[in-house]
């Protein structure tokens, strides 16, 4: 019997008709044409938009076939108890269409909103996997590189069990190296305190367990949007605290905005039908001498300011 947690069939986006094949199987009447833009080409990347697997991606190359499932062979693991352990099969033909088959899953695989036995997948499709979505993408190289990068980071020691990201050990052992660096050199170093905003209605509302997988996501969005060498933090229950270095407030500015605006625009629906999520942010840069308590006493109160002044926002404090 199909697990009641299951999620229901989502609406089919317009344009993306569905048809019946000979076998009975819907299939999507598109193929997939990698994109190549001058030496810039566009590889085909299947890869997980939300929930505890979120940024696990494997890209898909002609001839091969991927098995999606909890198996630990499979060629792209996915964790969530609704997944079958053989769950589903990518495969991509010479003609580089690509191709998913349900596997016999317990709770089934659709595109689009439909449930499928066999699909045609095309660049943007959306796919559930039992209770996991993702999504096939053309990334360039740069970009493939640039998740790797970030997958890495959640498996380096020091990191918070849940999120991936860095633990307050990291601010006893590398802040204070971090920041004599920058004296040195006399470069700028920012701090940047975030905190999702109105977290506690979320649990409330949605259940502890969503309210976890929005912590995640939040997290893989974090270091998505930041340098590889920036540290990112979990500080708090729900709050992250960033450093950059080689960063002054401007810069600091553009990056708290880029990480505010991919949060409150990702699509959150897929976690949990319903569900929207903002961050607010504190900003401050460090005064050479300065204790490091002092300065992020000083981001911290400005991330309370953004708060008090209506939340998805940034405050840059300017003492």
């Amino acid at each position: 019997m199909p697990d009641p947690r299951a999620k229901p069939p989502r609406t089919r986006p317009p344009g993306k008709e569905a048809v019946t094949d000979d076998a009975g199987d819907v299939t999507l009447h598109q193929r997939l044409h990698p994109r190549v833009s001058g030496k810039r080409v566009e590889v085909p990347t299947l890869r997980v938009v939300a929930g505890r697997d979120m940024l696990s991606y494997v890209t898909l190359r002609v001839g091969e076939e991927v098995i999606l499932g909890r198996d630990e062979a499979a060629g792209m693991i996915l964790t969530d108890a609704l997944v079958s352990r053989r769950h589903a099969r990518v495969t991509v033909a010479e003609d580089q269409t690509v191709t998913i088959q349900d596997l016999g899953s317990t709770n089934g695989t659709s595109v689009n909103g439909v449930a499928i036995s066999r699909s045609l997948l095309a660049p943007g499709d959306h796919l559930e996997v039992g209770g996991v979505s993702l999504r096939l993408d053309l990334l360039s190289s740069e970009e493939i590189e640039h998740l790797a990068n970030v997958v890495a980071r959640l498996k380096l020691p020091l990191r918070d069990p849940l999120t991936g990201l860095l633990t307050r050990v990291w601010l006893d052992e590398e802040l204070a190296p971090l920041m004599e660096r920058c004296a040195r050199s006399q470069k700028p170093l920012a701090c940047i305190f975030f905190d999702l905003d109105g977290f506690k209605e979320v649990n409330d509302r949605f259940g502890h367990h969503i309210g976890d997988d929005v912590l995640v996501g939040c997290a893989r969005l974090v270091l998505f949007a930041v340098r590889n060498n920036d540290p990112c933090v979990r500080y708090g229950g729900e709050e992250i605290v960033m450093f950059l270095a080689h960063a002054d407030q401007q810069t600091a500015l553009d990056v708290a905005e880029r990480v505010r605006k991919e949060i409150h625009a990702h699509d959150w629906d897929r976690t949990a039908p319903g569900l929207t999520v903002s961050v607010s942010a504190g900003i401050a840069s460090w005064k050479v001498g300065e204790a490091r308590r002092d300065w992020m006493a000083r981001a911290d109160a400005a991330l309370l300011t953004a708060k008090r002044e209506g939340r998805n926002r940034i405050v840059i404090d300017r003492a």
